[in-house]
This record gives C-alpha cells, sequence and structure tokens, in this order.
C-alpha cells in the first residue's frame, strides 16, 4: 500500500526522508494487516492550493506544512488562500480531503497557537518531533478508515467516500450498503440476526420489508465479490440472518475492466 506524503516547506522533505530511511523508523513497515505500506514524499510548493488535498481510498495521501513560527497558520486563513476551503464541504467531492498535519520546529505554548482552520486536522511541535509525526500520521489514516486492522477480513471502508476497499482496488456503495458493510466488517464472520437488521433498515429511515433487505444484501453482496473476486463474500444463514466469510475465489472473479465489464453473481438466498 502507498501512502503519498505531500511535504510543504524546506527543511521538512528532507527531515521526513531521514526518519523514514532510519532502520528503527516510528513510519511503519507493515500496516496492522501486515501488507507493506510504501511511504512516497511529494515536495509542495507554496501556496497550498485544493488540488494538494486529493485523496483516495486506493492511494492515501497526507499533507505536512513545515511552520516556523503562528505565521504559517495567518497564511492559511489568508483571502487568496481559501480555494481549498470547498473541498472541505461534504458535497463536494466523494471522497474526504486529505488530513493536513503542520510541523512547527520548535516548541510553542498553546497560548501562542491562534485558531486553526478546518482543514487542519492535526499539529505537532518541537525538533524531535518525527515520532510523534508518525504516530499522528497513522491516526489520521486509521481515522479515514484507510488502514487495515489486524484480525480483519482484508476489506477495509472509507464510510466518509463510501468506498470499500481491497487489494488496491475500491467500489462505490450506496448509503444504505455503507451502514450495511460497516456492521458486517465489524463483525466478520458472525451471523448478524435479521431482527438487527432490521433495526440498521428502521434507524437510518429506510424500508424494513423483506423484499428491500434482500435486494441491498443482494447487491452487497454482488459488490463484494466482484471486488474481492470472490475472495469474500456475504451468505444467507437460512432462516436467521446473514454473515460475511471468506468465498472461495472462484471463476466469476471480474477482469480488470470492473466495473465496467461486471461480474455475474449468483442469487443470494432469502433468509426467512
Amino acid at each position: 500500500m502507498k501512502v503519498l506524503l505531500r511535504v510543504l516547506g524546506d527543511q521538512l522533505p528532507g527531515r521526513v526522508a531521514s526518519e523514514i530511511a532510519r532502520r528503527d523508523t516510528a513510519f511503519p513497515r507493515h500496516s496492522g494487516s501486515g501488507a507493506l505500506l510504501h511511504w512516497q514524499i511529494e515536495r509542495l510548493s507554496s501556496p497550498l492550493t485544493s488540488a494538494c488535498l486529493d485523496n483516495t481510498p486506493t492511494r492515501p495521501a497526507i499533507v505536512l506544512i513545515e511552520a516556523h513560527d503562528a505565521a504559517v497558520v495567518d497564511q492559511l486563513w489568508s483571502p487568496h488562500s481559501r480555494d481549498y476551503h470547498a473541498i472541505c464541504r461534504s458535497d463536494r467531492l466523494d471522497d474526504p480531503p486529505a488530513p493536513v498535519i503542520i510541523v512547527f520546529d520548535r516548541e510553542l505554548p498553546t497560548t501562542h497557537l491562534p485558531e486553526m482552520p478546518g482543514i487542519v486536522t492535526d499539529w505537532v511541535t518541537g525538533s524531535g518531533a518525527m515520532q510523534d509525526l508518525a504516530r499522528r500520521v497513522i491516526a489520521a489514516l486509521k481515522r479515514q478508515q484507510q488502514l487495515i486492522e489486524p484480525g480483519g477480513s482484508g476489506l477495509a471502508l472509507a464510510a466518509g467516500s463510501r468506498h470499500l476497499c481491497h487489494a488496491g482496488q475500491s467500489i462505490l456503495l450506496t448509503p444504505s450498503e455503507v451502514a450495511v458493510a460497516e456492521l458486517f466488517l465489524a463483525r466478520f464472520g458472525s451471523v448478524i440476526p435479521l431482527d438487527e437488521l432490521q433495526l440498521l433498515f428502521k434507524l437510518a429511515g429506510r424500508s424494513t420489508e423483506g423484499s428491500n433487505m434482500r435486494v441491498t444484501m443482494f447487491q452487497l453482496r454482488f459488490k463484494i465479490e466482484a471486488l474481492t473476486r470472490c475472495h469474500y463474500t456475504l451468505t444467507s444463514a437460512y432462516g436467521q440472518g446473514y454473515v460475511l466469510r471468506h468465498g472461495k475465489g472462484g471463476d466469476a472473479a471480474p477482469g480488470p475492466g470492473w466495473p465496467q465489464r461486471q461480474a455475474v453473481a449468483s442469487p443470494l438466498p432469502a433468509a426467512r
């Protein structure tokens, strides 16, 4: 998995690169699931623009801004730098913007820190802040659900952008499918009872009729199998509920043109 570190500043790119290159670096080499993490540094030039905040579930990005004092915060608030503020609106993009972390090169009293603009998600201070920065970067990725936790199913859900991710690929879910997928991923391998699913649909303002639930389950199963080449599937525990589990990885796997060339999914048995 590649993580893009977009770095704005003169000294910060070298400091981050040196930390990553260290044998005992604070930037982990593997995600919680054991997948390799590749840290890629990209230098940014001032001023920061909305394009710097582009972010996708399959190639997550973090923006790091070097700061010597609180003046950099004033620059982020300045009128000529405001075009990136539109990217923070939920209706602006399907994908959430890349987290922004300000790295102060010296300790600053909290009273000297001005109010941060909405795009700033975190900040670190001090000349020895690289270990703390690495922890903040990982925390930001986890908040956007772009790292797979140990013991998980190998699937990750970026709920904010409604993308289900697996092996560097992703697929867009409907709002109803997101709520259901989140429940199944949290309890992978366990049967989710029908009454619990009905309550979930009711709380989401969706119809709890059996036909509506079956259609949602069928569509979600189709997308899971297409995305994972049938290595994961959603099946019916007859009369009890549904369960997300490992599949067979069979011949119904989609080709590289997915979703343009869709896989053929078998019908999902109805739970009664």
